[in-house]
């Protein structure tokens, strides 16, 4: 049986067109980034994949399958195949490893005051002096806030860097080596974290989830890094715990403001005045932004076909969570 792709995604369409090769075998792909186009293949796509796709398209009769080509599912498609509960929706990690590179470069970034001793040295100073030391990690508690592709990632580093690995998780179970909390206890599992590195999908549940109760009780030297979404933090409670020190730092690469338009210039990420502080590392939601990374999620969507054909199920979604 023939599984015909329709591609309905900006991002990745190139890649697609470029390289049928890859395709597993007995499926076929066409591409339409426009609805209008998309709607040509109504009566022909089994798999649709796409961000956020119109609904008329969710509508084809013989569509089965929604592949969205990154992490994260889009509030408005979530409700869609909600209401369409034939169809099963997919979303992929390709970018896991890139994301969690990412974390622990701005993790290591404020440890080591990378960036101040750079700036420093530029004009001649050599940052040195007891004020001036970095933050060992060695023995020191990871925090990871959910326990999806990228935080499993991000306990690689960590683990190499010689740290204890603690994790919430919203499903209690045991993981070698490691300190799980459940959900309830997050205010515990924050104050005995040395770094907290949240990686947890947006839902309504984890949306300001770090709050000013929760950086109340975090340690004065704790490193927080958020590449999950900027919604899991409250911004103000963020700005008023790094301006009044009470945690070390932040590494922030997903926000509250975005671009409008693809020129991406003259946006400040978020309302309260993070830019102005010293202790945080800003970082414009480009930790996918690596060499070929539409080439990578081109080919990981690709495997979940393969996988769609064998009759099993890979990245699938459950659209009552979001995730």
């Amino acid at each position: 049986m023939t599984i015909n792709i329709l591609w309905n995604n900006k991002h990745g369409s190139v890649i697609a067109k470029n390289n049928k090769d890859l395709l597993p075998a007995n499926t076929q792909l066409e591409i339409a980034t426009k609805t209008e186009q998309a709607l040509k293949y109504l009566a022909w796509m089994t798999v649709l994949v796409a961000g956020n796709p119109d609904a008329k398209l969710l509508d084809a009769p013989n569509l089965k399958h929604v592949i969205v080509p990154f992490v994260g599912i889009n509030p408005d498609l979530q409700k869609n195949i909600l209401a369409r509960p034939h169809l099963k929706l997919y979303n992929s990690h390709f970018n896991d490893t890139f994301v969690a590179q990412h974390a622990v470069a701005m993790l290591l970034a404020l440890s080591n005051r990378i960036v101040g001793g750079d700036q420093s040295l530029r004009q001649g100073n050599w940052l040195w002096g007891e004020e001036n030391k970095s933050i060992s990690l060695q023995n020191k508690t990871c925090l990871l806030l959910g326990y999806g592709a990228i935080a499993k990632q991000i306990e690689k580093s960590a683990r190499a860097l010689g740290m204890d690995i603690a994790v919430l998780k919203n499903n209690f179970e045991q993981i070698d080596n490691a300190a799980v909390y459940p959900k309830e206890n997050l205010k515990q599992a924050l104050a005995a974290a040395d770094v907290i590195m949240i990686s947890l999908p947006l839902t309504k549940k984890t949306e300001n989830i770090i709050d000013k109760n929760a950086f109340a009780v975090m340690k004065k030297q704790a490193i927080l890094v958020n590449v999950g979404r900027g919604k899991l933090v409250d911004q103000f409670a963020l700005y008023d715990a790094l301006k009044n020190k009470q945690i070390f730092g932040a590494g922030i690469d997903v926000w509250w403001n975005y671009p409008k338009d693809e020129k991406r210039k003259n946006t400040l990420p978020s309302e309260a005045e993070l830019h102005k502080l010293d202790n945080i590392i800003m970082s414009s939601h480009r930790a996918s932004n690596v060499n070929d990374w539409q080439l990578s999620a081109f080919r990981d969507v690709m495997k979940t076909v393969a996988i769609i054909q064998t009759g099993g199920s890979r990245n699938l979604v459950d659209p009552k969570k979001g995730y």
